[in-house]
């Protein structure tokens, strides 16, 4: 079978992997959700001039004739009515976010002034028209584009929208997931270590990497090794979600038994068997509307396969406009050898804006991906990358 490429692979993942349902949802829930449509502002933003200070406003017609001294007849605060126009050379107290009257033209904030009574003399030179005001609609304008389709809504975003007056937003659902961890030799953190057992620790990984983008998968951990078993396991989770992920199982081994399941469910291959190292043993296939991913066994290279597929994946289902990994072009630290034909994707620490690729790649390796803040991809064709060679770069 001919090997699928890094880049191919990871295009029909973006393709196939389907969106998830658009709803309206409470604006206080929707955080690290992403946008189902563009949002339309309603309003200008600001509604009206105000003060960026506390401080007097004047009118600069006043000031650029030389007058220096006015009279204080009025006190504006935030929350107040636009007040009516200031008389000739007069000027009004203003506190920051209160509202300019329509003819008010310079604020000068009060370390710049100084009062005697209701005498308030400017002890500034070279002010301009509008200085520390806040225009109508400076940040944006009513029927403008506020936020775009796909845009992921931050904290900051929640607040920008907020301050437009939304309470509720249309956003794509987070996918509904399962992870499915396969092994007789699995043993639960936490019970004693029998002999020839060990640890499972793939869907710790995992879950709290779906955790970071959001999510809050279901995990089903210690699938014997048994067909039927796995069968019913695999069937069960495929009815009931949008995204399940297998680990283990998917290779050629008599007691691999996941690709065997996949294909009597009917599940259509998208691919199986990437030109990558670690992670060559990776499927992906679609069952209906959900999305089956069949990691590796081996836990560094089921977090690589997560990090360039599954949380590209994660982020087109959830309606990301740019959903890929993003990548840098960052220069070695070091000279790096290339052994075999498969394109590599390594643990990586990006350093002082250079990439040093870490010792202790081996697919089953995490001591050094839990000092990893990156993955390197590195090309097969090219056998001697020197100190300095720019390479692309995954941030994690």
């Amino acid at each position: 079978m001919n090997l699928i490429s890094i880049k191919d692979a990871l295009e029909k993942v973006i393709k196939h992997v389907g969106s998830g349902k658009v709803s309206s949802n409470d604006l206080l829930n929707s955080v690290n959700h992403y946008l189902a449509e563009d949002v339309i502002s309603s309003i200008d933003l600001p509604g009206f001039n105000n003060s960026a200070m506390d401080g007097y406003v004047f009118r600069m017609e006043d000031y650029e004739k030389g007058n220096r001294t006015f009279s204080q007849t009025f006190e504006v605060k935030a929350g107040d009515q636009i007040p009516q126009n200031i008389s000739t050379n007069n000027c009004y107290r203003i506190f920051t976010g209160a509202p300019v009257p329509e003819n008010g033209t310079l604020v000068i904030m009060q370390e710049h002034i100084s009062v005697n009574g209701n005498q308030v003399t400017i002890e500034e030179e070279d002010s301009n028209y509008f200085q520390n005001i806040r225009s109508q609609g400076e940040q944006i304008k009513k029927e403008e584009i506020a936020l775009q389709k796909g845009t992921k809504l931050s904290p900051a975003a929640i607040g920008y929208l907020a301050s437009l007056g939304f309470s509720k937003i249309k956003t794509f659902a987070h996918p509904r997931t399962s992870i499915l961890t396969t092994g007789d030799e699995l043993i639960e953190p936490g019970k004693p270590l029998e002999s020839g057992k060990i640890y499972e620790s793939n869907s710790y990984a995992l879950a709290s990497a779906f955790k970071n983008e959001g999510i809050n998968p279901a995990i089903i951990s210690g699938i014997p090794d048994n067909y039927s078993e796995t069968l019913a396991c695999i069937k069960e989770q495929i009815e009931k979600n949008d995204f399940i992920i297998l680990t283990g199982g998917i290779s050629v081994g008599d007691y691999d038994f996941v690709g065997k399941a996949l294909k009597e469910l009917g599940v259509e291959t998208h691919f199986y068997k990437v030109n990558q190292k670690p992670g060559k043993p990776f499927f992906f296939g679609k069952k209906g509307s959900c999305s089956i991913f069949a990691l590796p066994g081996n836990p560094a290279a089921a977090m690589t396969c997560f990090y360039y597929y599954v949380r590209s994946a994660i982020r087109a289902f959830m309606g990301d406009k740019d959903p890929k990994a993003k990548s840098l072009l960052l220069p070695l630290n070091k000279d790096f050898k290339v052994k075999g034909s498969r394109d590599l994707l390594l643990k990586s620490s990006i350093n002082h804006s250079k990439v040093e690729i870490l010792d202790g790649q081996s697919s089953n390796m995490m001591h050094t991906f839990a000092l990893a803040n990156a993955i390197t991809e590195i090309s097969a064709d090219k056998k001697l990358y020197k100190v300095g060679d720019l390479v692309p770069v995954f941030p994690f």
